[in-house]
């Protein structure tokens, strides 16, 4: 399909939204809850598919073209997708998360990896050193002399160690995405792969820890460090029993038939995601533990990749699209300094992490070279990490809650397209044709 046919396609789709707009205008009403989520379903299905194989042209990966989509659609673009209107679609959210998480685990296979555990480990302490220690430097002194959180020293602390966190922090999902789109395989691959896997986990506790040393230094109220560490242990330990059990499952439904694969892999997705939010557990862990279980204790490990990439695209849509429409691009308008600082920086650490944790391991250092570029993009986790700040500190929390979104904007819709670039520079991307 050529440009300009898709430009036509586009062009129409949202024609058709804005005639539906003004002629419920016109009637002076508006659409039931169910038509109107219905209405945005199909929208978005479509409006942001046609951007995703636009961005491909210009050499970005499709999902860069889902957030950009859902930016348009949403209240900062062209207003067509209501947030009453999504609200309903972010049921999928933790179901793409499963789907994606499914993936990351099948990836982890242990004869591919054992031999690069020290090179994993050194990369994601090397980032995470350098990163945290550059942000933190940097933006103690910046948030003090600027009075961005509060004139206060302590306040200007604690703003700076909780951001310095937040820095260290990637995106599972988006690196996943464009692992999965790509069609990339090789050491640099696996790196992302491995080094997110791991810093997810380290991200988490240095948050807590943090949080708690920032309630002590500010002498705010809260959750204690060792409830958030009772918290971590009961998520990890709840995680890995519900993923093994499921693991379990699918390998028994794998070894009987490879029929229905894809129907198969998104209803225990479903049932997985239900069991952990009634646990109170996120489905992340989980859903990497069955990942992981299929691939390295049975043979079925290829039905299963197969049977993502049959159901995968459709929940991908939506999600990106979703997370795209979320985030409030009006807030980097305020803090544009801090955010483009705040950007060099943790670029420049995690750069430097993966280069120099990689020559620590005595492997190539150009594999890091490429690999940085898989840890630029951040989503769930830093935003989710933003509005924990704002509430636990609101008199100066939300300042700092905005700067993490507008810097998590900024991230997610640079970092597939530099990641792609490098994947296919690495020579590990097979790139679908047009």
């Amino acid at each position: 399909m050529t440009f300009a046919r898709k430009f036509l396609l586009i062009a129409t789709l949202l024609g058709l939204a804005f005639f539906t707009q003004a002629l419920t205008a016109s009637y002076q009403t508006s659409l039931p809850p169910l038509a109107e989520s219905t209405f945005s379903l199909g929208f978005l299905l479509l409006f942001a598919f046609l951007l995703g194989r636009v961005t491909l042209l210009f050499g970005a990966p499709m999902i860069t073209g889902f957030l950009i989509a859902g930016v348009l659609a949403g209240p900062f673009g062209l207003s067509v997708i209501t947030p009453e209107g999504a609200e309903p679609l972010r049921l999928v959210d933790n179901l793409a998360l499963a789907l994606i998480a499914f993936s990351a685990g099948g990836e982890l296979k242990i004869s591919k990896f054992r031999h690069r555990i020290k090179a994993l480990l050194y990369v994601a302490g090397a980032q995470s050193f350098f990163t945290f220690a550059m942000v933190f430097t940097v933006f103690f002194t910046v948030f003090y002399l600027s009075g961005f959180v509060g004139a206060s020293f302590a306040i200007a602390f604690s703003g700076a160690l909780l951001l310095g966190v937040v820095a260290m922090a990637n995106s599972p999902a988006t690196a996943m995405a464009v692992i999965t789109e790509t069609r990339s395989r090789g050491p640099v691959s696996e790196t992302i792969i491995g080094v997110t896997v791991l810093k997810d986990v380290m991200v988490i506790a240095a948050f807590g820890l943090a949080i708690s040393v920032a309630q002590a230094v500010t002498g705010s109220e809260g959750a204690t460090g060792l409830s958030f560490a009772y918290h971590i242990m009961y998520d990890i330990a709840v995680s890995l029993f519900v993923g093994s059990l499921a693991g379990l499952v699918m390998i028994s439904y794998l070894r009987v038939t490879s029929e229905n694969v894809a129907v198969f892999v998104l209803g225990l997705a479903v049932v997985v995601v239900e069991v952990c939010q009634i646990l109170g557990i996120g489905p992340l862990l989980a859903c990497i533990v069955i990942g992981f279980i299929v691939e390295n204790y049975s043979k079925e490990g290829e039905k299963l990749i197969h049977g993502l990439d049959m159901s995968s695209l459709p929940i991908f849509v939506i999600f990106f699209s979703l997370t795209g429409h979320g985030l409030d691009v009006g807030a980097f308008a305020d803090v544009w300094f801090f955010a483009t600082l705040l950007v060099v920086l943790r670029m420049t650490g995690t750069y430097l992490g993966s280069v120099k944790g990689l020559k620590m391991a005595g492997e190539n250092e150009s594999i890091g070279g490429f690999a940085w570029t898989g840890f630029i993009g951040q989503a769930g986790v830093s935003l989710g990490f933003a509005m924990m700040i704002s509430k636990q500190f609101p008199e100066w929390g939300a300042q700092l809650s905005t700067l993490i979104i507008a810097v998590v904007v900024v991230n997610q819709l640079v970092g597939p397209v530099l990641m792609k670039r490098s994947l296919i520079k690495a020579g590990e991307a097979e790139i679908p044709e047009e």
